[in-house]
């Protein structure tokens, strides 16, 4: 199995999807596994992954959860991250996948910004980021960036920020901006922790600074920066 190829070729299909600008695509259908309210584009996503990896291992996906299809590896997958973005036309919205192995270690992950074709691939021999379209080696630096995830719902942690006079910005795409977190200075998460919005970009950049308490993440890449904003943060 070529696990990248077949990432690509899937979320080639999703994109042919989106640009078909159907409104329809958005629309609301039920409550998925996960506990968000799925619309139908997210649907569309995750039948695209489950044809493209069933036949590989079992499948843990936001909408459906846990399909057993009596394999040993299991791809763990967010079809659409950051639905709300998608919806309102926001470009920072895409799709992660995590292959977890018979012993339930991530081995390999897979983040795309269906938006703009950035992708972000890992597994243990090699780390690549590059564009779907235009096959291009990442330069930008996010150096002085903090992304902090699910802010609106965490007004007293925004206030802990604002009274140490440390600036933000919340995109609303978790896998997307952990996949980021060797670029910026720090990503911050308080909510429900789901292996769906985190498996993939916590293994991406596992060489980080992490930690993982209750229901807050946060990730650095410098440690003077980790144990500052820690003190604050838990």
């Amino acid at each position: 199995m070529n696990f990248l190829k077949i990432c690509k070729k899937a979320s080639l299909k999703i994109i042919k999807v989106i640009h078909q600008n159907n409104n329809s695509l958005f629309q609301k259908i039920n409550k998925g596994f996960g506990g968000d309210v799925s619309m139908k584009i997210d649907l569309i996503a995750e039948q695209i992954f489950i044809k493209a990896f069933k036949e590989y291992g079992n499948i843990y996906s936001e909408e459906i959860g846990f399909l057993d299809n009596d394999l040993k590896k299991t791809f763990i997958i967010d079809p659409i991250d950051g639905s709300f973005n998608i919806s309102n036309g926001f470009p920072y919205y895409g799709s992660s996948i995590a292959l977890k192995n018979k012993n339930g270690k991530i081995i390999k992950a897979f983040i795309i910004n269906l938006a703009t074709g950035d992708y972000f691939y890992k597994d243990k021999k090699i780390k690549i980021e590059n564009n779907l379209f235009y096959n291009k080696k990442h330069t930008s630096s996010l150096n002085e960036m903090i992304l902090f995830e699910k802010a609106y719902a965490n007004l007293d942690l925004c206030e802990k920020l604002a009274k140490n006079n440390i600036k933000y910005r919340s995109p609303g795409a978790l896998a997307l901006s952990l996949a980021l977190g060797h670029r910026c200075k720090a990503v911050i998460f308080k909510g429900e922790i789901r292996d769906f919005d985190i498996a993939a970009g916590v293994y991406f950049n596992n060489e980080l600074h992490i930690k993982i308490k209750n229901d807050t993440l946060l990730m650095a890449k410098n440690k003077k920066d980790f144990e500052y904003l820690s003190k604050i943060i838990f």
